[in-house]
This record gives C-alpha cells, structure tokens and sequence, in this order.
C-alpha cells in the first residue's frame, strides 16, 4: 500500500512538470520573435503545506500584463540529482521583446499563533511591493533568480540565486538539453 502511494504521488509530481516539458520539446529556444524569462517561486515556512503565492508582472514597454502562481504545498522544484528539493515553483514566461517589471506579489498562508485554540491556524494574506525590472530579448533565455516568500513573522521577500538548483530542474524535470543556453540575468538585490 505504501508503494502503491508513492508512485502515486510521483505520478502526480512528474504530471505537474509534463506541460512545460512538452512545450519546450528538449530546449529552451523561444518561439521567433520571443524571449523567455525564467524564475521560481519558493517559500520559508512553517507550514509550507497551507502557502501559496500570486507573483503579478507587466510590460514596460507594452501592454502586457499576468501572474505566476506557486501552491508550495504540490509544487516542488527539483534540483540536480542527490541535491535537496524546494518548496516552490520554477516558472516560464514565453514573452516579446521589451522591458517588463515584477510588481507585486501576494502570499495566503495559514499561521499557528501560538496562543489559545481559537487563534491556531489563522488564514493570513499579504501583499508584498516587489517593483523588479528584467528585460527580454528576441531568441534568448533568461534565468531571473528565486523569489523566496518568507512567511513567518514579518513577511518579505528575498531574491536568491539559486541557478545551479533550477538549471537542475530544467534539465531533470523539463527535459532540457541546453539549460547552459539560458543566460543569468538576476534581478536586482539578489543575495548569494
């Protein structure tokens, strides 16, 4: 029974990459005329298994605009083999040429108080002012760096480098033979 929910839960795993794996046919190559913009999405919790996060862009340059949502209770990211895995996301936004901007992001998680029964597991949201540039040039991939959301506490936002992990996933989970093509491109305030 015990195997029988695992492979289960590998399936369910493996089936969360799949789209991004069948877009990318084995390479990171955008589409002519477009650019991709690579970034995760991962948290510091502790209770992961209640987090999610909405990560709102738009365009500079043009009128575009979207979100990026992480559920850090099924999305993992996987780094290269032996190496631990995350909470969180790695994303891919297939855009035209142009400045964009990471605006703001908003977290939902549930928070142990700490105090009497009543207050225990208390749905908490926030909105967290990101206000990041990165740009997106014809025919290039470009790695972003990790956005970690910290929950605990005081909630924030930490912009990590966290490539080799996420070139990792790319080549493990995506199926992608050239994440050496993807070029860093880290947005400002990045922390080693």
């Amino acid at each position: 029974m015990t195997r029988l929910f695992a492979a289960c839960a590998l399936a369910t795993l493996l089936a969360g990459c799949a789209p991004t794996a069948d877009q990318l046919r084995g390479s990171v190559q955008p589409p002519a005329g477009q650019g991709h913009a690579i970034v995760a999405m991962t948290v510091r919790t502790y209770a992961p298994d209640t987090a999610s996060a909405t990560l709102y862009w738009h365009g500079v340059d043009n009128a575009l605009s979207g979100s990026l949502r992480a559920d850090f209770a099924q999305d993992t990211i996987f780094g290269p083999v032996g190496s631990t895995s995350a909470d969180g996301k790695l994303q891919l936004l297939a855009l035209p040429p142009g400045r964009y901007q990471l605006g703001h992001a908003v977290a939902r998680w549930r928070s142990d108080t700490g105090g009497d029964d009543l207050a225990i597991n208390v749905p908490r949201i926030v909105t967290l002012p990101l206000n990041l540039p990165f740009s997106v040039q014809a025919g290039q991939s470009v790695y972003l760096g990790d956005i970690r959301f910290n929950l605990d506490y005081r909630p924030d936002t930490t912009v990590l480098d966290s490539r080799q992990r996420d070139y990792g996933h790319m080549q493990r989970m995506w199926k992608v033979n050239d994440s050496n093509s993807v070029q860093p491109q880290l947005l400002p305030g990045v922390q080693q």
